[in-house]
């Protein structure tokens, strides 16, 4: 329990809105920064509804990976970020509803032990779906197209999601430290894609201490809050 005066929180659920705000801000970070410098990037009532999904669809993720929240509640998570996708707003976007589902019905698979997908296949198409799902759809809204220059500008962020999460989605620690080393030589040449300047090579840097922290201790107990940090950072260094 965490005392706030005279309230009483439950650990877990206040690492859960911690995890569902930054991981939130990761999530749109990319879009906004890349659309500021279009004039014609704009706020409007349609990014409001987006809002809802993106807090819904982190909710899912902590609460999947973490596994100290009953598992149910990833299910009503997954219900109430369909319905956000299917307001009027969204849902007169055709496109953007499917792209919206596409990452829905995947947090819906990985709930669901049965199918097994908390796995290294499972990580990528995680890492895919994550990157390419709510930036997208934000950008879109933002400036009514698509541009294929964002859509490469995500790869550090795919690459991120891959690095960070090897951890969550595998429990086999031998496995797991040859897998980081991988993934992380994979973040790194997708930053060196970027202008190589001091913010970059501060994203280098903190990459190593990653992977030198995973090959040491493995899956820490604040694993995901770890990670959603260590994203926001990546976002701001990057992007």
């Amino acid at each position: 329990m965490i005392r706030i005066g005279k309230l009483k929180l439950k650990r877990d659920y206040v690492h859960l809105a911690i995890f569902m705000i930054v991981q939130s801000i990761t999530c749109w970070w990319a879009a906004l920064d890349y659309g500021r410098s279009f004039q014609t990037a704009t706020f409007s009532a349609a990014q409001l509804p987006l809002i809802g999904y993106t807090l819904a669809i982190t909710a899912t993720i902590f609460i999947i990976l973490d596994g100290r929240i009953p598992a149910q509640w990833s299910l009503i998570a997954i219900g109430i970020s369909v319905a956000f996708a299917f307001t009027n707003i969204i849902a007169s976007e055709s496109e953007l509803l499917y792209l919206l589902l596409t990452c829905s019905v995947w947090l819906f698979i990985m709930a669901i032990p049965r199918f097994g997908m908390q796995n290294y296949f499972g990580l990528i198409v995680f890492s895919v779906v994550m990157s390419y799902t709510i930036p997208v759809a934000v950008f879109y809204l933002q400036n009514a197209y698509l541009s294929t220059t964002f859509l490469w500008k995500l790869l550090p962020l795919v690459a991120s999601y891959v690095c960070l999460y090897v951890p969550s989605f595998s429990k086999q620690r031998q496995i797991n430290q040859m897998i980081s080393a991988v993934t992380g030589v994979i973040l790194v040449i997708a930053i060196f894609l970027q202008p190589i300047t001091w913010q970059t090579i501060t994203a280098i840097i903190l990459t190593i201490a990653i992977w030198f922290s995973q090959q040491s201790f493995g899956r820490l107990r604040l694993h995901l809050m770890i990670n959603a940090v260590l994203q926001l950072i990546f976002m701001f260094l990057l992007y």
